[in-house]
């Protein structure tokens, strides 16, 4: 059997991107058994069935700039150490943060390993030194992987040129590819929360959700200026991010309170239940930067698959496109040119067919499956090759 790993550096509670590509898998073949190897950036509270077998990375150093070189030094030794013991024929590597070790595995013990390199984030322009060092190791690794799967076809192609790369390339969006049951929520505070926002739905309060902190590159300021525009009843709800952090936003851009309604973080699989509480999404990325230009915004996908219509800033090329192909939201700029309530009344008339949304969610989930059937029989047929030359 091929062994397989996952290694990442993430909080896995919460990144629906490697959970998803570990159903899919599970779900296409049920004997599949993977080892998942995580640098954990929170304490992980989500289970994985037996198929799934989960290896913490734990640092005695770690949340130190000063020691941060201890630290990447202390999860290379370990991770490396564990990739001996597991022996992995293919290693999908999730971004940048794991690539000391993975690229050490690679070089020592090349024979009989795939390499699968999934790309998250584009390098932007304004890095600092050492992460130029990340990124040129990186690039390095991107050259000499088996495959690399990119967050998007803008992302894929922008890679493809400015490496100049001939390896196999692929994307992979970070669609919603799942429903997730309400019994899942057992946390009293989580019930205690979805139940205040039924209320406030029920006295005729409009949520319009934004997940994430509230960070200059998501659209910071343009989100203020929005706020101060806003109509009744509608409400921003917001998810993820920290209190502090939406506290000094209110007070930097002297915004009231009956605006917002903070949430806070909560685990990805319960994410939908607080979406459906709401009536409009409003993403942003600034184009400054490369990354945030090429943005893949799984919350994106989310609105989209829930029905709900999309806000985004006119001015970023992907949100742009999306809206305008998939005909799923409208522009920021263009309710701040004519701040009036007509805005959110044609955004309520949008409707998002079903047929459109199963068809894309198959269409990404087949990428993944065909990457790795092809994958696995390829290895398949080398093991029996072997196994000829050495019978004959």
């Amino acid at each position: 059997m091929n062994k397989i790993v996952f290694i990442a550096k993430t909080d896995i509670n919460t990144d629906g991107r490697i959970l998803n590509e570990l159903r899919i898998l599970k779900e296409w073949n049920k004997n599949m058994e993977v080892d998942l190897i995580v640098f954990p950036d929170k304490k992980v509270t989500i289970t994985f069935d037996d198929s799934i077998r989960l290896h913490q990375i734990n640092n005695r150093l770690r949340h130190n700039k000063f020691l941060r070189l201890f630290t990447v030094l202390e999860f290379t030794y370990k991770a490396f150490r564990l990739l001996r013991k597991l022996k992995p024929s293919i290693i999908h590597a999730q971004d940048s943060a794991i690539i000391l070790p993975v690229l050490l595995y690679k070089l020592l013990y090349p024979k009989n390993l795939y390499l699968i390199y999934d790309d998250h984030e584009v390098p932007n322009e304004n890095e600092s030194y050492s992460k130029k060092i990340v990124d040129a190791l990186e690039n390095f690794l991107i050259r000499n992987s088996d495959a690399v799967i990119m967050a998007n076809k803008e992302r894929m192609v922008y890679l493809k040129e400015r490496l100049q790369l001939t390896n196999s390339l692929s994307y992979f969006l970070n669609l919603p590819y799942f429903d997730y049951s309400p019994d899942i929520v057992t946390s009293s505070s989580l019930e205690s929360k979805l139940g205040e926002l039924q209320q406030l739905k029920k006295a005729g309060t409009r949520f319009i959700i934004h997940q994430g902190p509230l960070k200059i590159e998501r659209g910071r300021q343009k989100m203020a200026e929005f706020c101060k525009k806003l109509p009744e009843p509608y409400v921003i709800l917001l998810l993820g991010g920290t209190e502090t952090d939406f506290i000094k936003f209110k007070e930097e851009y002297g915004l009231q309170n009956d605006k917002f309604l903070f949430i806070g973080q909560v685990n990805y699989e319960v994410l939908p239940l607080f979406w459906k509480k709401s009536c409009a999404s409003i993403v942003m990325y600034l184009p400054t930067y490369t990354n945030n230009r090429l943005c893949a915004p799984n919350r994106m996908y989310l609105s989209y698959f829930l029905g709900l219509p999309i806000i985004v800033n006119k001015d970023n090329p992907v949100l742009h496109s999306f809206i305008i192909d998939y005909r799923a939201g409208a522009f920021i700029e263009d309710f701040m040119t004519n701040p009036d309530i007509e805005f959110f009344n044609q955004l309520n008339t949008l409707v998002i067919e079903d047929t459109s949304k199963e068809s894309l969610l198959t269409k990404e989930k087949n990428k993944l499956i065909d990457l790795y059937s092809g994958v696995i029989d390829k290895m398949n047929s080398a093991k029996q090759e072997n196994w000829l030359t050495e019978r004959s």
